[in-house]
């Protein structure tokens, strides 16, 4: 049995590490400017129900992470660490939930490992330290698929079924607020396929479909009917354009072969690769017999992985974040299967290997040096790859010195990773000269009065409204905000002589161009002053 200091101690730590230096590094774009942009225009307008980018209507995704998000600008401020705040705090809630599914199912030692597990893995740590959508939707769907677990592994109980499936059913409800119907199909084909496998065609039965849809829909419905009425176009664009043309084709440029997803989800469970694979194993071959209710909670989840990772892997648009909704379910399963046959010796290895890796990347760094992004940025981020590297030497060393079921070897070898982890997420602060507007906007708020006309010439910085606190004139740029112009063209400049006849209006304005560009539009614009000169863009200030 573990004390409840140590269970207490270790997640204190981790909260610790999680949650600092949220704000230490600038806004990247373009997702995080873009999801942090959102939020801060439906502050600014009042509106919370049409989502905005820029000013255009953008329906991509639902809209609760935004209003997280606002409220948190509300109570708190607008920055960084407000910015990243949701994602943090949900991914953190995630690792908690993985802890208390492996107590409930297989015991305190399992939830423990659960816990510690998805909070050090290296793909959830680096997504639950990004602002985008998808750790929220990975929470969500694995705290519905863990309660369907929870519901159907005490059929004896009425009650409890019924109670932990209603939670299900609201997870999952906003799962579907947070990035749309995908919340739905994945624990939906889980259910399937392992209702076929098993046989447990009792399952159907126990899921308190009528209720449970009830809920759901009172829960996630109200937004999506409002913002449809309010804007007619919302519901094709969303439904069709967002959801079928996205999986089934390559609109959106994210092709990979159908193997992409074997080597992120071997690299997203380290440093426990090795056991978890023995987890996903286990469950195929264990002999015994089928538990008396008929439910098999540890092959319901071992289905639930393998179905996220084929959905995916058969669909043309593939990002390494769209399989971390496995994530905490894989947490639990090698939760399980540490607390069952220890620490493998493996993982160590593969711990040194990452060392070393970790190492001559640093020793490398200045070759990785573009046009964009000079040597001296990968220079100083050379110090953060050295430190995480000896991280992860210590928690191999740990590793090869750990007795295999010894709970004090394991807490060090995951709060270690967990901190080399984050070593390389804040020093990639260093790379943020050519990957974020931040310096840019700075650069144009110690020019010019706020509010003054700013235009983006062929180019969108995704986070320069976010730091300039104000929407911006594209010119030349639909990007992802083609549907948006095309339903309000009046907000977006089409030509560049259009632009030039507005931009010699103004007595005052900014224009920032693409530095390769700039050359050819510098004569036409008459008197200017140049107030920033970056890597990837320039800014100038009307004369």
């Amino acid at each position: 049995m573990l004390s409840r200091q140590l269970i207490l101690l270790v997640t204190v730590i981790v909260a610790i590490i999680w949650f600092s230096l949220l704000g230490h590094r600038d806004l990247i774009d373009p997702d995080e400017g873009r999801y942090a942009e959102i939020p801060r225009e439906m502050v600014a307008s009042g509106d919370w129900l049409t989502p905005r980018l820029n000013g255009f209507k953008y329906f991509e995704k639902p809209a609760l992470q935004y209003w997280a998000t606002a409220t948190g600008y509300i109570l708190f401020g607008e920055s960084n660490t407000t910015a990243r705040l949701w994602p943090a705090l949900i991914g953190f809630l995630g690792a908690l939930w993985a802890g208390y599914l492996g107590l409930r199912l297989y015991g305190q030692t399992a939830g423990f490992y659960a816990f510690l597990i998805t909070g050090s893995g290296l793909l959830y740590v680096g997504i639950g330290h990004m602002l985008s959508l998808d750790m929220a939707l990975s929470v969500f769907v694995a705290i519905g698929v863990g309660s369907l677990a929870l519901a159907q592994s005490r059929r004896e109980d009425p009650a409890g079924l019924r109670r932990w499936m209603l939670v299900g059913w609201a997870s999952l409800a906003l799962a579907m607020l947070t990035k749309g119907l995908v919340a739905l199909v994945l624990p939906a084909g889980a259910v399937l396929f392992y209702s076929v496998w098993q046989r447990d065609w009792a399952l159907w039965k126990h899921l308190h479909i009528i209720k449970g849809l009830l809920l759901f829909l009172l829960l996630a419905a109200p937004w999506f009917i409002a913002v449809s009425l309010a804007n007619p176009e919302f519901a094709q664009f969303f439904f069709i354009h967002e959801h079928f043309a996205r999986y089934t084709s390559e609109v959106h440029e994210r092709s990979a072969p159908w193997w992409y997803f074997i080597p992120v989800f071997m690299a997203g469970v380290l440093p426990w690769t090795a056991v978890t694979l023995q987890s996903l194993y286990w469950p195929l071959v264990q002999a015994g017999t089928r538990p008396v209710n008929g439910f098999d909670a540890e092959r319901f989840l071992l289905v639930f992985v393998i179905f996220v990772l084929v959905f995916f892997s058969l669909g043309q648009s593939k990002l390494a974040s769209y399989i971390l909704p496995v994530m905490p379910v894989v947490g639990v399963l090698t939760g399980r299967q540490l607390a069952a046959v220890g620490y493998r010796r493996i993982d160590a290895w593969s711990l040194l290997v990452l060392a070393v890796v970790l190492l001559v990347c640093a020793w490398q760094a200045t070759r990785f040096a573009s046009d964009v992004t000079p040597a001296a940025m990968f220079a100083a981020y050379r110090p953060w790859f050295i430190a995480a590297s000896l991280l992860l030497a210590g928690a191999a060393l740990a590793g090869f010195r750990a007795r295999p079921t010894k709970p004090g070897h394991i807490t060090t070898i995951g709060i270690l990773v967990l901190l080399a982890f984050q070593l390389l997420t804040w020093g990639f602060q260093s790379l943020s000269g050519s990957r974020s507007s931040r310096e840019l906007a700075m650069a144009i708020q110690a020019e010019v009065p706020a509010g003054t006309a700013v235009y983006a010439v062929d180019t969108y910085p995704q986070s320069l409204p976010f730091y300039l606190q104000q929407t911006i004139t594209l010119v030349s740029k639909k990007d992802e905000m083609q549907m948006g112009i095309e339903l309000e063209p009046e907000r977006w400049i089409a030509t560049t002589q259009e632009f030039l006849d507005q931009w010699h209006s103004h007595e005052q304005a900014v224009a920032v161009f693409r530095t390769k560009n700039f050359d050819r539009y510098q004569q036409q614009l008459g008197s200017t002053r140049v107030i920033y000169n970056g890597l990837r863009r320039t800014a100038v200030v009307k004369q």
